[in-house]
């Protein structure tokens, strides 16, 4: 009986956490960074930059690097945007 309440709590935690949203500061690209990406992916793809959908950011390994997961909504093309926190882009490239 002790091991089927472990299992119950433990499942109820792990959707718990899958339910949360909550970042920590500094966990992601600023707005202007994300937009950043977007415009720098509507200039090498000569597309507007409103045709391009932020999936999300994440910190890298690398200090003070964030990617930025780009999706250019009218091709379905997939990106991803490295962008430092002054929102400076360094490095855009199209996923497989």
């Amino acid at each position: 009986m002790r091991l089927r309440h472990s299992t119950t709590t433990t499942a109820a935690f792990c959707c718990l956490l899958a339910a949360c949203t909550v970042s920590t500061p500094g966990s992601q690209a600023t707005p202007q960074g994300q937009n950043d990406c977007a415009a720098a992916a509507a200039r090498r793809f000569k597309q507007p930059a409103d045709t391009f959908r932020v999936d999300g950011s994440a910190i890298t390994t690398s200090a003070d690097l964030y990617e930025v997961r780009l999706t250019n909504t009218s091709t379905g093309r997939r990106l991803k945007c490295t962008v430092d926190q002054n929102g400076i882009v360094t490095d855009l490239i199209e996923l497989r």
